[in-house]
Formats: C-alpha cells, sequence, structure tokens
C-alpha cells in the first residue's frame, strides 16, 4: 500500500518499488507531482472503498453476503456439471511473476523437516502454496475450486501429531462493517497428510450472510502443545476446538491474536478488551492489561501477541496507539512470574531527519501491517514490522530498534536492498526457522523472504518468491504487435510489471518491475519499428508515465483521479490516448508527445459521474465509423462517435441497458472486433443484473439483452469478445473464475481454465484479435494466457486425415480405422453429446470405446494425443 512511488529504468529483475538514479533536481520534481495523504491509514482506506464500491449491492448500500455464497455455490455446480455449451477448453498457461511475490498473511517451517526445507506459505487472495526445497519452488496445494484466501495457518506442535496443520481465511481490515472486508473467508480448513491435501472443518463453514459467522475472518490459528485443541483468533472472539466441539472462550469486538506458550498457556488479545490469560484455555481466564491497567496502556485498536520461547513467562504485546504522525503502536513486555508489565514503547523507532508519512515514525497502517517475534534463545532480542520490519537485540539495554527491511530509509519510499536484493515494505509475518535460532523468514505485500543471520550488523535478505505466484493484478495489457509475447500489468501495492522473453526476460512467466506504487490501468503503444515500444504506466490517484527511452509525467495539468487511475490506449491506434479525471475525459491523439499541458479536455457526461471503463471499436480508426465506449461508477454506459475528433463528451449517446442499476460499476465493456454492432457490457456489484449483449450498439437507442443464464449471482470484472473463424466466442472474468460462452443469449457459461485458473478473482482481460491470444489477469494469482480455440464443428471435421469411425449408427462400440495415425501410442478421447456436453472421456483401447451407455443420438469424439487432434460425428441407437 504505497503512497510514494518511483519509476525505474533498472533492467534487474526483482526492482520494485526500486528508484533509478535521479539527480537531485529530476528527485524534486518527482516528489512534487506525489499527492500524499496524512497517514497511511487514510490511503489504505481509499483502496478499501474502491474496492467495497465495485461489490456492494447499490440499493442496500452493503455487500450481501448471501449473494457471495450464491455466486460460490453456482460455481461449483458449474464445474460439476461439465462444459454445457462449447466443447473445447482453451489451454491456459500462466505468466506468472514467478519471480515475485505478493500479500501474504501466513508462514511456517514444518516441524518435521529437519533441514527446513519443508516451507508453507499462504497468499490473501492466492491459496496456499509448499515447498519441499526452502523456497527454491512451490506447489499450490490448496485447492483451484475453492477460495484462494488464507490468512493464518499453524502446525500441531506435539509429537506423533505434527502431520496435522490448519489454515485459516477472511481478512478482517480493522474497518467499520459497513465497509465490509476485501477478502471474506470460508471458515478454517485441516490437513492431515502434513499439508499436502485439504478438507474443510464443516463446523467453520460460512454461509456468507452478513457476518453470519465468526469464521468468516481469522486472524490467528494455534494448536496449544499440551492438550492438542486448536485455538482460532476471529474477528471478536477466541474460539477452542477440541477435535468434536468448538467453544468461544472469549468475546469483544475487532481484531484479537491468540498464543500459546509451551507450558500451555494460553494468552489471548482482543480489541476492546486487552489481554487475557488461561492456564489451559478451557476456561479460567484472567485480564491482565486493559486500558489505564498497566498505567499509561492505551490501546485504540489492533494488538498482537509474541512469547519467547526461551521464557515461558514472557510475552510481547504491540499495539495500535491511535496516533498519527508520531509512532502509531506502543511496546510492552509481560513477565508472568511477577504479574508485571514494563513499558519499551520509548525505543520504538523514530529515526533523526524529516518524518515520512507511513515509514517513519514507525508505522502500522492502522494495524493493517503489524505483527512482533522474539528470537527463539534470547528474550530480550525483538523484531517487529509495520510497513517496515526492526530489530532491537536487547531491548533492556538497547537504545532503540533498528530498520532491517521495508523501506531503505526515512528519506523516501525506495526499498531496502542489500546485495540487489529488495526486502519489501508492509510486513504481516514474521517467523523463526524452528531449526536454527538466526534465520528469519518475513511475510509482506511482496511475497517471502529469508535472512540467515538476524544478529547481523547489516541484515541481507533472500527472496523465495520461485515460483510463489502470488500477484494481485487490477489491469493487464498485450503488446499490440501479433505474435509478441510482451505484457504488461498493473498490481495491488507492487506497481507495473513487464514480461515476455520479447522484452528481454529469462522466460515468459518472469517479470521485470517497472513502476512502483499501486499498480492501475497499463497499456503497450507500438509507432514504429518492431523493438522501438512504448510504456504508458501509472499509480495511485492519478499518477501517470510514458516510458518512450525515458520516463515522462504526462497526467493531464490540475487533473483530478479516483484512487485506480484510469487511462486508456486505443490498441490499434495507438496515438489515441484517453485519461479518466474523475467526471472529465482528456484525450490525445499525439500519445507519444502529450505534455500535462497538451491534452484536449473534452468534458464530462451528462450523468455527472466518474469514468471508469473504456472500449474502443477494433481495427483502423474511420471518422465514420470509430466510436469509444465509456462506463461511468453510477451504472451508465455512452457511446462516444469519432472520439479522435469529436471535442466534447457532450455529443455522446447514453445507450445505458435500462435494467441496469444506478449506482452500480461499470467493469468491462468489450466490442466485436470486426462488428461493431456487437458489444458486451458487464458489472461488478452484487445483487443487481450484470452481463448485458446488445447486437445493434450503432443504433440511436441500442437494444440490450440480459445474459446472464447460470452467473446470476457473480459479482462481473471483466469481458472480452473473441473470433476464431466466424464463430464468436465471448468471455467474462468474475470474482470466481473465467467463463466463456459462443450463445451466451441462449446457452449456459462454461468455467474455463479450472484446473489452472480456478475460482481465482479475474480482474482484467486483453485481446489480440491478429493472433486470437487472450491475457487473463488475475487478483492473487498473477497473470494466465491463452490462444483462443474454437468450439468443434462438423465444417472443420477430419482434415488432413482418412480417420474413420464405424459402424454409425452403433449399438454398443465404435471403432476407428486411420492409415495416418499411430494407435499404438496413447490416445485420450473425449465424447460430447450434440449440445456440446462432456459426456464420456478417457483412453483409447485397441482402437475402439464402449459407448453403451450413452443416451441415443447425435454425438461427436475428439481423439487427442501428439500431433493429433481429430473429432468424428457419430450416432447412438
Amino acid at each position: 500500500m504505497s503512497i510514494f512511488w518511483y519509476y525505474n529504468q533498472n533492467e534487474g529483475i526483482e526492482t520494485s518499488n526500486k528508484p533509478i538514479s535521479l539527480t537531485s533536481e529530476n528527485s524534486e520534481t518527482l516528489k512534487s507531482k506525489v499527492k500524499p495523504k496524512n497517514s497511511r491509514q487514510l490511503f489504505a482506506q481509499d483502496r478499501l472503498l474502491h474496492e467495497f464500491n465495485m461489490q456492494k449491492n447499490p440499493l442496500s448500500g452493503t455487500i450481501p453476503m448471501e449473494e457471495k455464497q450464491r455466486e460460490f455455490d453456482n460455481t461449483l455446480s458449474i464445474k460439476q456439471e461439465g462444459r454445457s455449451n462449447r466443447t473445447t477448453s482453451s489451454t491456459y498457461v500462466s505468466r506468472g511473476p514467478s519471480n515475485l511475490g505478493g500479500r501474504t498473511r501466513a508462514f511456517a517451517v514444518d516441524l518435521t523437516d529437519a533441514t527446513s526445507n519443508t516451507l508453507l506459505s499462504g497468499g490473501v487472495s492466492s491459496g496456499l502454496f509448499r515447498s519441499t526445497n526452502g523456497g527454491t519452488s512451490w506447489t499450490k496445494v490448496s485447492a483451484n475450486d475453492e477460495i484462494h484466501n488464507v490468512t493464518a495457518l499453524t502446525q500441531d506442535p506435539r509429537a506423533g501429531f505434527q502431520n496435522n496443520w490448519y489454515y485459516g481465511t477472511g481478512e478482517w481490515t480493522g474497518n467499520s462493517a459497513s465497509l465490509g472486508a476485501s477478502y471474506n473467508g470460508r471458515g478454517v480448513w485441516h490437513s492431515s497428510d502434513n499439508g499436502l491435501t485439504w478438507a474443510q472443518l464443516a463446523v467453520t463453514s460460512s454461509v456468507f450472510e452478513s457476518y453470519d459467522s465468526d469464521f468468516d475472518f481469522i486472524n490467528a490459528l494455534e494448536v496449544n502443545p499440551v492438550s492438542g485443541h486448536l485455538f482460532i483468533a476471529t474477528v471478536g472472539s477466541i474460539y477452542r476446538y477440541d477435535g468434536t466441539n468448538f467453544t468461544r472462550e472469549q468475546q469483544s469486538s475487532g481484531w484479537t491474536d491468540v498464543i500459546i506458550a509451551t507450558t500451555g498457556r494460553v494468552y489471548a488479545s482482543l480489541e476492546g478488551s486487552g489481554v487475557w490469560t488461561s492456564p489451559t484455555g478451557n476456561g479460567s481466564w484472567t485480564r491482565i492489561a486493559q486500558n489505564g491497567t498497566p498505567t499509561a496502556w492505551a490501546s485504540t485498536g489492533r494488538i498482537v501477541l509474541a512469547e519467547a520461547p526461551s521464557n515461558t513467562n514472557i510475552i510481547y504485546a504491540l499495539y495500535e496507539n491511535g496516533n498519527s504522525n508520531a509512532i502509531e503502536a506502543d511496546l510492552w513486555k509481560y513477565d508472568l512470574s511477577t504479574t508485571t508489565w514494563t513499558n519499551y514503547s520509548a525505543k520504538l523507532p523514530d529515526e533523526p531527519g524529516n518524518d515520512s508519512p507511513g515509514n517513519d515514525p514507525f508505522a502500522i497502517q492502522g494495524g493493517y501491517d503489524l505483527v512482533v517475534s522474539v528470537k527463539p534463545d534470547n528474550e530480550n532480542f525483538v523484531v517487529i514490522g509495520g510497513t517496515n520490519v526492526y530489530k532491537i537485540e536487547n531491548i533492556v539495554n538497547d537504545a532503540t530498534f533498528v530498520r532491517i527491511g521495508g523501506y531503505a530509509n526515512n528519506n523516501g519510499y525506495a526499498l531496502y536492498s542489500v546485495g540487489g536484493v529488495n526486502h519489501h515494505s508492509d510486513i504481516h509475518a514474521l517467523e523463526f526457522d524452528p531449526n536454527n535460532d538466526d534465520i528469519l523468514y518475513s511475510g509482506t505485500d511482496g511475497g517471502v523472504h529469508k535472512t540467515v543471520d538476524i544478529s547481523a550488523a547489516t541484515i541481507p535478505w533472500q527472496s523465495l518468491n520461485n515460483g510463489y505466484v502470488t500477484y494481485q493484478y487490477y489491469h493487464v495489457a498485450l503488446d499490440p504487435q501479433s505474435g509478441s509475447n510482451i505484457v504488461i500489468g498493473g498490481a495491488q501495492d507492487n506497481g507495473t510489471t513487464r514480461g515476455g522473453t520479447d522484452a528481454g526476460l529469462a522466460d515468459n512467466t518472469t517479470m521485470q518491475s517497472v513502476f512502483s506504487g499501486d499498480g492501475v490501468a497499463v497499456a503497450i503503444g507500438r509507432l514504429s519499428t518492431l523493438t522501438n515500444y512504448q510504456l504508458y504506466v501509472g499509480a495511485q490517484q492519478g499518477i501517470f508515465y510514458r516510458d518512450n527511452n525515458g520516463y515522462t509525467d504526462i497526467a493531464p495539468a490540475n487533473s483530478n483521479s479516483q484512487f485506480v487511475t484510469y487511462f486508456y490506449l486505443d490498441p490499434d491506434n495507438n496515438n489515441n490516448l484517453y485519461y479518466a479525471g474523475n467526471q472529465t475525459l482528456y484525450k490525445t491523439n499525439s500519445a507519444t508527445t502529450v505534455t500535462p499541458t497538451t491534452w484536449t479536455n473534452a468534458g464530462t457526461l451528462n450523468t455527472n459521474e466518474n469514468l471508469r471503463t473504456f472500449a474502443t471499436t477494433r481495427g483502423t480508426y474511420s471518422a465514420a465509423s470509430s466510436y469509444m465506449l465509456i462506463g461511468g461508477n453510477n451504472g451508465s454506459v455512452f457511446r462516444f462517435d469519432d472520439p479522435a475528433n469529436t471535442a466534447s463528451l457532450s455529443a455522446a449517446v447514453n445507450i445505458t441497458p435500462s435494467t441496469s442499476s444506478s449506482g452500480s460499476i461499470v467493469s468491462g465493456l468489450a466490442i466485436h472486433p470486426t462488428n461493431p454492432d456487437i458489444v458486451l457490457a458487464v458489472y461488478a456489484n452484487y445483487g443487481i443484473n450484470s452481463i448485458f449483449l446488445t447486437t445493434n450498439a450503432t443504433a440511436a437507442s441500442p437494444t440490450w439483452t440480459l445474459v446472464e443464464k447460470n452467473l446470476p449471482a457473480h459479482s462481473i470484472r471483466s469481458a472480452a469478445i473473441t473470433t476464431v473463424g466466424t464463430e464468436i466466442i465471448y468471455f467474462v472474468g468474475t470474482a470466481r473464475g473465467l467463463y466463456s460462452n459462443s450463445d451466451p443469449v441462449n446457452n449456459n457459461w462454461d468455467l474455463e481454465g479450472a484446473n489452472t485458473i480456478g475460482l481465482a478473482v479475474v480482474s482484467s482481460l486483453a485481446y489480440r484479435p491478429s493472433d486470437k491470444k487472450l491475457l487473463i489477469g488475475t487478483h492473487g494469482n498473477g497473470m494466465f494466457e491463452t490462444t483462443v480455440e474454437g468450439s468443434l464443428s462438423t465444417k472443420n471435421f477430419n482434415k488432413n486425415t482418412d480417420l474413420y469411425s464405424f459402424p454409425t449408427p452403433t449399438l454398443d462400440v465404435l471403432n476407428f480405422r486411420s492409415s495416418t495415425i499411430d494407435f499404438s501410442k496413447e490416445i485420450a478421447y473425449e465424447i460430447y453429446s450434440l449440445t456440446g456436453k462432456s459426456v464420456l472421456k478417457g483412453t483409447l483401447n485397441n482402437k475402439k470405446i464402449d459407448v453403451s451407455r450413452l443416451n441415443s443420438g447425435i454425438h461427436f469424439v475428439n481423439l487427442r494425443a501428439a500431433n493429433t487432434n481429430h473429432t468424428l460425428k457419430f450416432i447412438k441407437n
């Protein structure tokens, strides 16, 4: 959650948020463009409001959790039913980033592995990952067809039970319930095979009604090393699970935390209620801290706890104190043997020199990032995390905490870097290695890192983001050049990344950070040679730059912006660039040379709403036929004819679907690549009509058809219209995966990439008609791409082959004959009904398939092997 940003021309790989070398004059110029908040807590609120407004029911003003449940249930039904519309699913390949990581709150080292090579780590919107080689590579072990969300993780520490793991879901923001939360959870998940497979603890399953279950949001998990009971810190409660029953042990409101000493003594913190302890956690609770007791204790929000493994009497409490533009937390140490607290708040960091909001003094963004940990062999060696990570080696004698990660220093917002490896800001997890007291792991908004000597004078970090694909993209874009593999994306708190071997990267999953801050809209332009392309990048709240052999600030002078900066480059006419200044549209026909003062102000829509979503007709620009679609944050869709030449938005035509909802967010607009009359418009909010199709978009008053079909409860985040031959294939990205349909008026939508994309939030889609390339941006699992494949049809059956099936009609067995196909190789088959539903699949056995179980009627059989992909029609009697 960066307020400040720097752009980067460094050709290294992991360079997120790292500034280029600037002269002092250039540096001052850059800083003058930044629009900081008074505190990062307010900035975090902007992001939450952005996400809340995109999901809320515009009629009730709240996020209807029952709709989220229905969305999830619908998705599982669609997956179980199989493909009902298109008989072919495209093949989806990850584009990474494999070398960069995203927001991570949960991390643990496997106690059964004396080498510390087995690690588990969870992304807030990415799922759970497991490594068996110390982070050299990772495998996703949480199910793709479940919620992609992990916020807490623990292992049973008892000998003989350490194959049992638990992870919790749901990220609590600490804000009011009216705002909802960024990532609602679905309870607690359990593994009995050392983290390989997982099943939900059924009692914790949320039904997604408005805060219907405490298990919607889980802050921490711990297993008692004596009793084996699982303790769950949810929003407002501490629960104990004995393997059969759940018991609420403590209740308050807001943030909670729980830790357990090796003796089995349990400590719990509750926002508004202080710190409590129990010898076993099974009743007999005693409050040991609350506001005013001890004197000067003044918690205003989240409280996090840490035990000292070397002394079971010692714990630390770090809490939000409500300050702004000052140290934002207090730190206390408790000694059970004397029942006394010692206040060490004066030792929290406030570095000499200028203050940097959200960086120094010690900042925690309203509790968004707040963690404390104690070195296992030294009760006085403490490490804390907020926006940065700090250590104090002897809290009794040392004067203050020392910065060891996050931002480099308090003079700006470049990332901490030693030896060419960056650490990342916004610290959520700090875990010491159980086999080596000097090794510390961190989970941050930049993934997972490790340092091997926490006592060193200078702390270097190693990146463990190797196949830990957890980036949260808002927007993605393709290079307009056909065949190019260059891609770009704007990610939450991780700026803008560029990928592709054509951009000089090692492979197509490796990404390079090219701009920092919170990533926003992105674009790639091509105006001359194949090696000369331009990047259009930005950051939160209006920041907008062009990279054309050097970065240039091009945000329109005196313009305002929403949290996510929206701009749009016509993908086929790269001189035409548009910028959303809240309600005002700025435009230029000179994208490569425009300056802040040379934009044309095209005014506002007559509905006076913020501009959010854009699409333009594809192909060579024509003043007579080209147009732009504009979607707003109040549900409106406008057609702006000849946008390159028309001076004012006052000429735009309101073509909003009549059954859409006022106050909703237009999240995606897509225009057919060659037929400008065909348009898809989608809305993100829950509880409203969300997918509309028109086939006369250029008419004075287009006719829209609601085509939700089996997606009535889904939050629709993005849209694309693709073509293969004469077939039109529509795609929508949702909060629960990617879907396609070749006839949405009559047919249901099919889930795409079930085993790759899964149920990830598909926030952005970009399509290049010239080579059928579709780029998928997810908010939690990076990017995917595919070359769109058409549905199987009789028009392309049996090309370049003498493959035949017989007999037809057949009653029980379908045989095959061919002189060009090698039947000694393994050949997979899949049979589809006339409606396109998959009804049978397997491996060909002796050139035949048993079809006796099929219903009577026309079917299609597809045979696939290396260099073989053929389809035949047959009739089953």
